[in-house]
């Protein structure tokens, strides 16, 4: 992400293993690799200095090769592990729902969304950590189960939606609204976003 907002990046992983076991992971580490130059580096990073003078950091590590290597950067970003908040505890003794020793919510693997209670649904990091394409996956899945859990009231509180009075606009001039989306990248890098909102302002 990094390489695609500033190309000039050099960008460095090192770890000691890697898993690409989600949808498109490894499609992405690939990515990474050979069309953005990410550097992957296995190995034990054991030391991270500070140099006085630039307040760059040095990054001390060893190879599979046993030797110690060390390589300056300007930032380091530590890649730590995920763990619940005290507050995800508190919330489950009001639910009154159990945790799993990892202090997630606890989950049948062939029920991921069904809490120990029926009737309370758990996704996203709650349940365990995740990316969002699985956390939105999973939302949906604990939406589509509290509806099925609701099925026998539906429609008994639904009431007529009352619209308001159409007006005739006949022999008015046509108004035409043009709404226009700047979503970083993912329009912006393709289309000149500026250029098309000077063209509409004049249609």
């Amino acid at each position: 992400m990094a390489k695609e907002h500033n190309s000039s990046v050099e960008a460095t992983i090192f770890s000691i293993d890697i898993r690409t076991f989600g949808k498109g992971f490894e499609a992405y580490y690939d990515k990474a690799k050979t069309e953005y130059g990410v550097r992957f580096i296995r190995c034990r990073p054991s030391v991270i200095e500070e140099v006085a003078e630039t307040k760059n950091l040095i990054i001390k590590y060893e190879t599979e090769d046993d030797k110690i290597i060390k390589e300056e950067f300007d930032l380091v970003v530590l890649s730590v592990g995920l763990e619940p908040p005290k507050e995800a505890e508190k919330l489950a003794n009001i639910l009154g729902i159990e945790l799993n020793n990892y202090g997630f919510c606890q989950t049948d693997n062939f029920s991921p969304v069904e809490s120990s209670k029926p009737g309370i649904f758990a996704c996203g990091v709650f349940q365990g950590p995740k990316d969002i394409p699985e956390t939105v996956t999973q939302a949906s899945a604990a939406a589509a189960s509290a509806a099925a859990s609701l099925s026998s009231a539906r429609n008994s509180l639904i009431k007529r939606k009352e619209y308001p009075l159409e007006r005739d606009i006949r022999g008015e001039p046509p108004r035409i609204g043009v709404f226009i989306c700047h979503c970083g990248i993912n329009i912006g890098g393709v289309v000149d976003v500026p250029r098309v909102t000077d063209y509409a302002s004049l249609l």
